[in-house]
């Protein structure tokens, strides 16, 4: 098994875990780097796991949609429909070298069979983690707009499917779990009716990149201000000045959630570059130069650091068939920027 695991995995399972009145502890994720030690993730469900068992795990893919424009979020949740989702989602895998997979059985109208599998002889994935993933990818589901989702467990054992999201049978889970018996999904929903790409629930404002939901208002403030021209070189002082609020206030309630001035710059940055190389045909000198990079080398290496993949790859796996060519704008290329 990988020693890591995604950085924005751990911040959702952190956020479905409060969302559900339980204490993820002080397990939480780094903002600046797209993959985290892969204890993290485990100390972070164990937590879970402790305090309201294993049938809980499918549930706390709900966090993602308090993070509707983190990069990696964005790029899954512009999927058409629950097929170009799948795909989608195993794209990544492969980018993250993940030692384990979603493999697709069979799909049709409103039903996905999923197995999930190690490669090239790798360890099994564990109860614990068939339930977070299937959890994570119900959720994505539902914000790409489909209603009524659905998933049961097992379907290959003789007293068949449990159900698991989004009502679990406890006692039901609690059997597959130790049996081993979790890898096998059944995903049903009331429709699959192909939506417009960049609509539904985890979609981000058609004109704009935006802050999370989950941050305080002085941090969103904040984001909204430096993401409107990231051109500019604004300090602390100055933004605390535009913002009509003392420095150290600003401080003082950004660090309540674990921010601070040069975070929230930095994921504006990374915000505004990933919206651009989905929305825009801008060359990718010119987005690195409007939000903000010191060159374009500067801007791979955060992309590549924080989201898990440079800028050109993800244009390429995640624009390609999600905005329809005459909807996306192109500018003027900035001056030896193109």
């Amino acid at each position: 098994m990988s020693d890591f695991a995604s950085a924005a995995m751990v911040r959702v399972l952190a956020q479905g875990i409060r969302e559900l009145g339980l204490d993820p502890g002080d397990v939480t994720a780094p903002g600046d780097s797209a993959r985290v030690d892969l204890d993290l993730k485990r100390t972070l469900v164990g937590r879970a796991i402790v305090q309201a068992g294993f049938a809980v795990l499918p549930q706390l893919g709900r966090g993602l949609h308090r993070f509707p424009s983190d990069p990696t979020h964005r790029a899954l949740s512009l999927a058409r429909d629950a097929v170009d989702l799948f795909a989608r989602w195993r794209r990544l895998e492969r980018y993250i070298h993940s030692q384990h997979r979603c493999e697709v059985l069979g799909t049709g109208d409103g039903w996905a069979h999923v197995r999930h599998v190690a490669l090239n002889g790798a360890p099994a994935p564990l109860p614990a983690e068939d339930l977070v993933v299937l959890g994570v990818l119900a959720a994505l589901l539902e914000a790409i707009g489909l209603r009524g989702v659905q998933v049961a467990v097992g379907g290959d054992l003789v007293r068949g499917d449990i159900q698991a999201y989004p009502e679990p049978d406890v006692a039901g889970l609690q059997e597959l779990v130790r049996q081993g018996a979790t890898a096998a999904w059944s995903f049903r929903w009331a429709h699959a009716v192909a939506r417009p790409a960049g609509s539904g629930p985890c979609a981000a404002p058609t004109q704009s990149p935006a802050a999370d939901a989950a941050w305080p208002q002085a941090a969103r403030d904040a984001f909204g201000h430096l993401v409107a021209d990231l051109t500019r070189s604004i300090t602390l002082p100055r933004l605390a000045d535009e913002l009509g609020i003392p420095p150290r206030t600003l401080q003082r309630q950004w660090s309540h959630a674990g921010l601070s001035y040069s975070k929230i710059l930095a994921e504006a940055r990374c915000r505004a570059g990933a919206w651009r190389l989905l929305h825009t045909d801008e060359p990718i000198a010119e987005i690195g130069f409007v939000c903000g990079y010191a060159d374009q080398p500067h801007f791979t290496r955060e992309m590549q650091r924080r989201v898990g993949m440079p800028p050109a790859a993800y244009r390429r796996e995640f624009q390609d068939g999600t905005v329809p060519l005459a909807t996306r704008t192109r500018r003027p290329s900035a001056g030896g920027c193109s």
